[in-house]
């Protein structure tokens, strides 16, 4: 299989697109030939520089503005997409706000923010961009949910990916045969510009981890366009870990505590 091949030409609609994960995913997909629609919300002049670092890769890009968190708007991108690019054969679903104040003492906003931002928007996302797909008859969906969703200290982040991965089961059975859907589950990334390597919180993250390091943003993205290819054609409605074993060894801590 030469992926550079198979993806090459297709169209590619990247939520949150112009700024960390979504930048690496945008670059990566690139630079095996993918046309990509550059989504952003507030960050204009970031898009419009990543749009046009990717022109020069040779592949169509077109950046369009909307609140994922907005059907109308949704609606809206989704007609540029189609209109002004073709078909979109692989949506990525990456907005996904953070927040970890404890439950008890969170506002109703916060609750309402984080859960709109992370799976409002892959609904919104996934179900105009998916039917579309689905009546074409080929598509492939990925929704980027984190490492966070198996824990219980992560607060509404931790709930609203975990939502994450439920629409995902969901979803892919509303939409088989014609479109897959998956989702990515990476933890901690060292390329994070808001991480201190030194901190103690980094080096315990590691020490952590049975691969001893972090994930980074390349990674994820080169996963990305492997879900998106035949490799994995028969896997649908899957969540995949990208922890360098974290959860396993966590599970085995646990077990080891038990008399």
């Amino acid at each position: 299989m030469n992926l550079d091949q198979e993806l090459k030409d297709k169209t590619a609609l990247v939520t949150g697109a112009s700024r960390k994960l979504g930048l690496s995913i945008c670059r990566t997909l690139a630079a095996r030939g993918v046309n990509i629609v550059v989504n952003y919300n507030r960050s204009e002049k970031d898009a419009k520089k990543l749009a046009e670092e990717l022109i020069e890769q040779n592949v169509k890009v077109l950046a369009i503005k909307a609140d994922v968190t907005n059907p109308d708007e949704v609606r809206g991108l989704s007609d540029q997409a189609w209109n002004n690019l073709g078909p979109v054969d692989i949506l990525i679903n990456n907005v996904g706000t953070y927040d970890d104040h404890p439950f008890l003492t969170m506002s109703s906003e916060t609750f309402d923010d984080i859960l709109a931002a992370n799976v409002r928007s892959t609904f919104l996302m996934t179900r105009a961009v998916g039917q579309r797909m689905k009546k074409r008859g080929s598509g492939c969906v990925v929704n980027i949910a984190a490492a966070d969703a198996f824990h219980r200290s992560h607060s509404i982040y931790g709930l609203a990916k975990q939502a994450v991965i439920y629409l995902t089961e969901a979803l892919a059975l509303e939409l088989a045969p014609e479109v897959r859907i998956n989702a990515l589950a990476p933890d901690l990334m060292a390329d994070n510009e808001d991480l201190d390597p030194e901190s103690e919180f980094a080096r315990g993250s590691i020490s952590a981890t049975p691969m001893g390091r972090l994930v980074f943003r390349e990674e994820v993205a080169q996963m990305i366009c492997l879900l998106c290819s035949s490799v994995f054609s028969f896997v649908t409605g899957q969540t995949v870990g990208l922890d360098g074993g974290r959860s396993i060894h966590r599970i085995t801590l646990d077990s080891s505590a038990r008399p």
